[in-house]
């Protein structure tokens, strides 16, 4: 059933030669897919038809040209995919577009829906005696009104009911199969994102001017294609895409077929009479195994499809006649090998007598050279071991060396004076965050500006605290640290503020309390997020007022101290919930610092564990190193419990590990699989390169990565840096290497990758052409580099100018 272009409309061409195949357009179809999204939020089964409508109608007004939907008709839908109701809003969708059409189910009268399509068609791929499908029936049923293929009623819609289908003689279509990358196939998940986002521009590009298939059944049971296994409607897709391209096979010529059935017959029929019996397996299967390549081939270089029952048949017979002649022939040639082998044997015996002669000379022989060779084999032993011995000590130390993670100087001269102004106030770290955050505390610590530090546990906020103190003009009072979590609430204002003597039950002496204690100097109140709701407005009246009430006194006590805060809860969350006061709030956050993780700054991780390493060794008073595999196994760590659980790892490792150099294996981490390289930031691909001097073959192999993917990373960094250099290879060489002795290997890399870059945009009219053949040229180049290329290029066009 076609329901606007009828079938006697549509024009055939029955193939009775070889098919031309022209070069195809570009790709005017649209595949749309189930996937594992969409299937998690619409079901694994069928799928409410409502959805489908919602798709169908925003695929039309994206305009494409044609709307195929797999979408089996036969009996109203079920509750699973919406009743009633779903097929009513499907029917309007597919009467408003114009242009849908639906799989009918074989052998099934098609339902209500049928009447709202531009047309229907079916799915049937039956397969070829030896199960393979490589043709589809154009029509089959009644011959009044019969029901044509869901690939041609999609075309017949396409081209206004005149299209083009190149058939056999039992109106058959021969399907060329398109490899799987010439397919555009798009995930449901992606259009139900499109909608949902409300993104018709993305949509309008995917659907315009395009014809859109959505297999939106549950899978069905595939069929075996000359290209791998499938289901039905996907057979159909590659047939419609062949139409849409023009793109037909043809049968091989009789002739032709006749022919190599019998050359092939001959061949197997000579392989097996061959002398040799491995000359004929061998042989055998090169044959099978070449004609396998060309049916897969063959349809894509010559457009011919090669038969495949009558020449394996040929062969089989071909085969059999063959050993049976061998055998009947093996009888004879038995009977004259065995009158050989009777006169052999008489040469043998004489000829004994002759052997045991020299067999005597020979051991005599034997014993005078075997002093030698002994002496030979233990002096050739003794030259392996010392080889293997050299090969070991070497490796030692060069893992000795790469595993030294204290690292140089900075490249940056800021960087570089805030990370030795760090290290005098025992804060270790080289990563530009931290660095940027103790700029922003030095500044704050000369006023009287409270200070909130946030982050994890373990991210060093009390370090910060104390250097907070020690760069302020406090540095010479006190500094009194308060967990806020561990004062027992019936003690909070006694700890706090201290008490009167006689103001309770072993009051004895007048105490002070840690405001006052601190008075003059810094107080850090540590996890402030934990302070209970009734304790919070007396922390606040003593940071309004300066000044609080001892426990039992009548009089107040004035202080005059520095407020640092620190916690690891979110308090804008606690204030928007309810459980921390907004105006406490407001009093503690004048300069809010958050302390990124440890694994936000990786190249902190070699100083901290050399730090801690050095510690350790002392306090077990031995002398202990880390192998380079250990400090990679350490570096790739998630490390949820910051600093202090890296410390605790290389305690425990120092204690237990009875070898001077420790592995990877003795730090008692779980197994981390090497990273992706998508998922590896540039500051530890640097650090790689740096610890390995720019070996690329090193660094590779110390990242879990090919060559040529650390290649592409450094050059991409490369072209980042002399954009920042403003074109000075020398100064973008030291940004990168961080070290002088290396900017002048890493000046030589960039002068071989920028002038790469420079030839191979030298033949360009025009900056714009220049970058568009970049980005062919340079395919594997991460696409976040691609700006940076971009300008380098166009600063070589001004340049030209």
């Amino acid at each position: 059933m076609l329901g606007g272009p009828g079938v006697a409309a549509l024009e055939w061409t029955i193939q009775d030669r070889w098919a031309r195949r022209p070069a195809p357009p570009s790709p005017a179809l649209v595949i749309v897919t189930r996937d594992a999204a969409s299937e998690a939020r619409l079901g694994s089964g069928a799928w409410d038809r409502a959805v489908l409508a919602r798709a169908v109608s925003a695929l039309s007004r994206a305009g494409a040209t044609v709307i195929g939907v797999d979408l089996a008709l036969g009996g109203p839908s079920a509750s699973g995919r919406g009743g009633a109701s779903g097929d009513a809003l499907l029917s309007q969708a597919a009467r408003e577009a114009g242009n849908v059409v639906f799989t009918v189910a074989p052998g099934r009268p098609p339902t209500g829906l049928a009447g709202a399509a531009k047309a229907v068609g079916h799915i049937l791929a039956p397969p070829d005696p030896d199960g393979v499908v490589r043709r589809v029936p154009l029509l089959i049923g009644a011959e009044t009104e019969p029901t044509p293929s869901w690939a041609l009623a999609v075309a017949a819609v396409q081209s206004g009911a005149r299209s083009s289908f190149t058939v056999d003689a039992r109106g058959r279509a021969l399907v060329s199969y398109a490899a799987p990358a010439a397919l555009r196939t798009v995930p449901f998940g992606e259009i139900l994102s499109m909608l949902e986002e409300r993104r018709p521009a993305a949509l309008q590009t995917l659907a315009e001017g395009k014809v859109v298939l959505l297999l939106a059944e549950p899978a069905r049971a595939p069929v075996r294609t000359p290209v791998g296994p499938m289901s039905p409607a996907m057979v159909q897709a590659h047939l419609l895409n062949a139409a849409l391209g023009r793109v037909w096979l043809g049968e091989t010529p009789l002739a032709w077929a006749v022919g190599g059935t019998l050359a092939l017959s001959a061949l197997a029929a000579w392989l097996v009479l061959a002398e040799r019996w491995w000359t004929t397996l061998l042989g055998l299967a090169l044959v099978v195994s070449a004609g396998a390549v060309a049916l897969r081939v063959s349809p894509a270089l010559t457009g011919i499809l090669l038969p495949a029952v009558l020449p394996l048949g040929a062969m089989a017979l071909s085969v059999v006649g063959g050993t049976i002649w061998r055998q009947l022939g093996a009888g004879a040639r038995l009977r004259h090998l065995e009158a050989e082998v009777a006169g052999m044997r008489e040469a043998l015996i004489r000829r004994e007598s002759t052997v045991e002669a020299l067999e005597d000379d020979l051991q005599a022989a034997r014993e005078l050279v075997s002093a030698s060779d002994a002496l030979r084999r233990e002096l050739a032993e003794a030259q392996v071991q010392e080889q293997q011995t050299r090969a070991r000590l070497e490796s030692l130390e060069q893992e000795l060396r790469a595993a030294d993670g204290r690292g140089g100087a900075l490249a940056d001269a800021e960087h570089e004076r805030l990370r030795r102004q760090c290290a005098e106030l025992g804060i270790v770290t080289r990563a530009p965050s931290m660095l940027s955050l103790f700029r922003d505390l030095t500044r704050a610590a000369r006023s009287t500006l409270p200070i909130l530090l946030t982050g994890e546990p373990g991210t060093g906020k009390e370090l910060f605290a104390r250097a907070a103190h020690r760069l302020s003009g406090r540095a010479a009072g006190p500094f009194v640290a308060v967990n806020m979590a561990a004062i027992p609430p019936e003690l909070f204002e006694s700890e706090l503020f201290g008490h009167a003597r006689g103001s309770f039950t072993g009051a004895v002496a007048d105490r002070k309390g840690h405001f006052e204690q601190a008075s003059g100097g810094t107080i850090f109140l540590d996890e402030i997020g934990d302070l209970r709701a009734e304790h919070q407005g007396k922390l606040l009246r003593v940071l309004q007022e300066k000044s609080f009430h001892r426990v039992g006194a009548a009089r107040p006590t004035a202080v005059d101290v520095r407020v640092v805060a620190a916690t690891n809860r979110d308090l804008e969350r606690g204030v928007a919930e309810g459980w921390f006061r907004e105006d406490l709030y407001f009093r503690l956050e004048g300069l809010v610092l958050r302390l990124p993780a440890l694994r936000e700054r990786r190249e902190d991780i070699a100083p901290l564990a050399a730090r801690f390493l050095d510690e350790a060794t002392a306090e077990a008073g031995r002398r202990v190193s880390l192998s380079e595999a250990a400090m990679l196994a350490l570096e790739r760590q998630a490390w949820p419990g910051n600093v202090r659980e890296l410390q605790s790892c290389i305690r425990r490792a120092v204690a237990l590990a009875d070898r001077a150099v420790l592995t990877a294996d003795d730090l008692g981490l779980a197994s981390v699989a090497p990273p992706r390289a998508e998922s590896v930031t540039d500051s530890a691909v640097l650090s790689a390169l740096r610890r390995h001097a720019f070996d690329m073959q090193a660094a590779a192999r110390a990242l879990g990565w090919d060559r040529s993917t650390v290649t592409q990373r450094l050059k991409g960094l490369g072209f980042r840096a002399l954009v920042d250099a403003g074109g000075d290879r020398g100064k973008a060489a030291l940004a990168l290497a961080g070290d002088p002795a290396l900017a002048r290997s890493v000046e030589l890399k960039l002068a071989e990758y920028h002038e790469h870059l420079l030839r191979t945009v030298g033949g360009f009219p025009s900056a714009d052409a220049a970058v568009a053949a970049c980005r062919r040229r340079f395919k594997n180049l991460p696409e976040r580099y691609f700006q940076s290329l971009e300008a380098l290029v166009r600063q070589d066009f001004q340049r030209r100018g």
